[in-house]
């Protein structure tokens, strides 16, 4: 299998791509699909791939820039494993360029297809790229010819049993031309808008949704959740609104202190009791969390997987360490450190709404009733926070 180079694509293909396989990358005008295909190239020259990339959007010096700018640097693998054919400079450069590794008439599709096929007879490359098929579409003076030529050429790379990787950028292809050019492809990948969105694989896949929202970083293209998962993300993410709001992303948010939560925690439980006290912070718990189990289950593949990504939210924004003790069919045990609010010497646990979040979280993610408990809490003198889950049968 080729990794695409975003770890949430790969889970949801199983592992990414097969080799000897085609992809196309599909986007629209910004081009983020590009950028998401050259991040697989990436992958795959680090993995020892040789790769033909044939660039007919810009000169390669400035498409080199360009990726750079993205996190993506190609100068290390240049005439080794990676070879750039110029499909540019000689359709809008000042007379004829000349050299190895310049299509002399990228328009002439009988030469140009002939050319990139001589080159991937051998062992000398295991990846084509075309970056991307929309520059020659809209020079041609017949398109069908043309879509016809760019099927053939994806076909007969594929029965090489060379892999092959295409960017095509919607917004310029009629729709019928669009649905006839991705007819060889075996995996169609959609990056626009903010959604990259897996439209066909060979093989079935591991997710309900087969998408998720991204953003288009200095690193690439990166999955939205992953901004959430770090402290730097969550910054990139916060903005002061008008008239005393913070948003977090679309989310309002406020700044709480330690002192305020731990106050209302006391009140709680100087005002209900031990065991009334701790049922109300329970169900508040479940109450911040409805929703979140559903929409886990839609994207992520395993308990574990979902879990983790909790633990790794939780950390970004500051409430502490959670980390899996044990996993199996009806009990899930969780250790908690430094777990907001802190506190010492008190005589009831500090975080049942922790408890009662990750229960709520169980039982929409797997469809059966969950509950729990904090057994050990570090506000009682214990060495750290415990919350013991199970199965309601």
């Amino acid at each position: 299998m080729l990794s695409l180079g975003v770890r949430q694509l790969d889970d949801i293909l199983g592992g990414g791509v097969e080799e000897g396989s085609s992809v196309a990358f599909v986007g629209s005008i910004e081009y983020d699909n590009v950028i998401l295909m050259h991040q697989a190239v990436l992958e795959a020259l680090k993995a020892g791939k040789r790769v033909l990339v044939v660039d007919f959007r810009q000169p390669p010096s400035t498409l080199l820039k360009e990726l750079r700018n993205h996190g993506i640097d190609y100068e290390p693998f240049l005439d080794d494993s990676l070879t750039i054919l110029d499909g540019y400079s000689n359709l809008y450069g000042q007379g004829i360029q000349g050299g190895r590794n310049v299509l002399p008439n990228p328009l002439d599709l009988g030469i140009t297809t002939a050319i990139i096929r001589e080159a991937l007879q051998g062992d000398e490359y295991d990846i084509l790229v075309i970056d991307d098929v929309t520059s020659q579409y809209t020079l041609q003076s017949s398109p069908k010819i043309y879509i016809k030529a760019v099927v053939r050429l994806v076909n007969s790379v594929k029965s090489l049993g060379k892999t092959t990787f295409v960017a095509v950028c919607s917004d310029v292809f009629e729709k019928s031309d669009l649905a006839a050019i991705l007819i060889p492809f075996d995996y169609v990948v959609e990056v626009s808008k903010g959604v990259v969105e897996v439209k066909r694989s060979l093989q079935p896949l591991r997710v309900v949704e087969p998408k998720f929202a991204y953003m288009r970083t200095r690193n690439g293209i990166s999955p939205m959740k992953e901004h959430y998962q770090s402290l730097e993300g969550l910054k990139a993410q916060l903005r002061a609104g008008e008239n005393g709001t913070i948003w977090l992303k679309d989310l309002r948010v406020q700044i709480l202190e330690e002192v305020t939560e731990r106050s209302l925690i006391e009140t709680v439980y100087d005002f209900l009791g031990p065991e009334k006290g701790k049922e109300l912070l329970y169900t508040w718990g479940k109450k911040q969390f409805i929703g979140y189990g559903e929409y886990s289950k839609r994207h992520n593949t395993s308990i574990e997987e979902a879990l983790e990504d909790i633990f790794k939210f939780t950390i970004a924004s500051g409430g502490g360490k959670l980390e899996l003790v044990e996993l199996s069919d009806s009990v899930i045990i969780i250790r908690g450190t430094n777990l907001f609010p802190s506190g010492k010497g008190y005589p009831y646990p500090f975080h049942p709404n922790y408890a009662g979040s990750l229960a709520q979280f169980l039982t929409e993610f797997t469809g059966e009733r969950w509950e729990g408990e904090e057994t050990k809490c570090e506000a009682m003198g214990a060495e750290h926070c415990e919350f013991v889950l199970r199965k309601v049968r």
